[in-house]
């Protein structure tokens, strides 16, 4: 009667936790459980790398967790913290884009990325928003973080074990309201890719 429990793996509940942690930022509006989905996000392509069940469903599960967790949540957060016309045209540009972000990864064969990852991009959003706390700053901030998951600059997967580790920590420190390390490194991260595309174009 539900053959689909067949077909769900460890690294598949690990995911679902992706996206229930979601769901509870938007249910409770609370900006920290972001960071956790992000540490699941991470975890679920580890476990499934280390088990041997790497999937298409496991990758269609990942997508659909990510637009939830990542699009739709940072969007309705933003929205809410400020309410405000204008943050509500920028909070449904970054979603839109966010979901364009995703079919297109979905269907492309490349090393790296194409377009900023959405957790990085969810990580900017709510970290700017809690440090930054002005509507037209944050909406702005957005719509700019929006348009660079839709752009064509690669961005490297980031293999360093000790710079995962460092990563780590940072979330770990951004759940408990210190958002600062997070911030910091997926801004050096987004910058470093932008300066790599103008060196190349040039």
């Amino acid at each position: 009667m539900f053959n689909i429990r067949k077909i769900i793996t460890i690294s598949d509940y690990i995911t679902m936790l992706n996206i229930i942690s979601g769901l509870l930022a938007i249910f409770f509006s609370m900006f920290s459980l972001i960071y956790l989905s992000v540490m699941f996000d991470a975890l679920d392509g580890y476990v499934a790398r280390k088990t041997g069940t790497v999937s298409e469903f496991g990758a269609e599960l990942d997508s659909i967790s990510d637009i939830v967790s990542f699009g739709v949540a940072p969007s309705y957060l933003l929205y809410t913290h400020y309410d405000s016309n204008f943050v509500l045209v920028s909070a449904i540009i970054f979603c839109l884009c966010g979901a364009l972000r995703l079919a297109r990864f979905g269907i492309l064969n490349v090393e790296g990325f194409v377009g900023l990852p959405i957790p990085a991009g969810a990580i900017l959003l709510v970290g700017f928003c809690q440090i930054i706390n002005n509507s037209y700053m944050d909406a702005i901030i957005a719509i700019l973080v929006g348009l660079l998951m839709i752009s064509d600059i690669r961005y490297k997967k980031m293999r360093n074990k000790i710079i995962l580790c460092i990563f780590a920590i940072s979330l770990i420190l951004a759940i408990f309201g210190i958002p600062y390390f997070a911030l910091l490194l997926c801004l050096i991260y987004c910058i470093g890719g932008i300066i790599t595309y103008l060196k190349q174009s040039h």
